[in-house]
């Protein structure tokens, strides 16, 4: 959950591929949703997040608290109420449905990177946390990251999106450099909430890139 995790919009370039007749936008903003529902989340207070300000890696981030937006069981059931609306302001049950699928997407790509901070059930104390850990190893993530994204987009995206897509996502992608290379000695952002915030506000533009890409 860094300033920007192309590797989301891979999701989204697969789901409308399969399906070229369903919309951009709402499928942008499915495979986000989890990222785009925690800062509100953060900021009412009902989720939790721990920032090191002495230490800019995204390994460094404690998500010690995430239930609704970014569990398994839960935050899929709850992520059927969106799935329901975009399929209403589409008039689609199509739509509604790879709405939700691209919110489930968004779990099992985080439990490749996310440190073992995932929630299966979403409640009680004998929750399971799942997470292999590829933020472990910084560097490695960030190439295979983009790596993941682009390598996916030349195979199902039209060649006439190849620029927008692979262009646009290398540039969001670069904006995340410091979270896995660590060139500062501090974290520039500080604070749960400035991170929270960050990640809302990277997500808002890449969801704009995507879909403005996808023509």
């Amino acid at each position: 959950m860094s300033l920007v995790y192309v590797g989301h919009f891979a999701a989204a370039a697969v789901i409308l591929a399969a399906v070229p007749e369903a919309p951009a936008l709402p499928i942008a903003v499915a495979v986000a949703w989890p990222d785009i529902v925690w800062p509100a989340l953060v900021f009412a207070g009902k989720e939790r997040v721990k920032v090191d300000r002495n230490d800019p890696l995204q390994s460094r981030v404690e998500f010690t608290s995430y239930p609704y937006s970014h569990s398994l069981v839960l935050g899929s059931a709850l992520s059927l109420l969106p799935a329901l609306l975009a399929g209403l302001i589409y008039q689609s049950v199509l739509v509604g449905v790879l709405f939700w699928v691209g919110v489930l997407s968004h779990w099992l790509l985080d439990a490749v990177v996310h440190l073992r901070d995932l929630p299966i059930r979403g409640w009680g104390r004998g929750d399971r946390f799942v997470g292999l850990g590829l933020w472990s190893r910084p560097r490695l993530a960030f190439v295979l990251e983009y790596a993941f994204f682009a390598a996916t987009v030349l195979v199902v995206a039209p060649s006439s999106m190849l620029p927008g897509l692979l262009g646009g996502g290398l540039l969001l992608h670069l904006f995340n450099i410091n979270s896995f290379f660590g060139l500062t000695k501090q974290n520039p952002v500080g604070t749960p909430k400035r991170f929270a915030l960050l990640a809302l506000v990277g997500y808002v533009f890449a969801i704009i890139w995507f879909t403005m890409s996808w023509q």
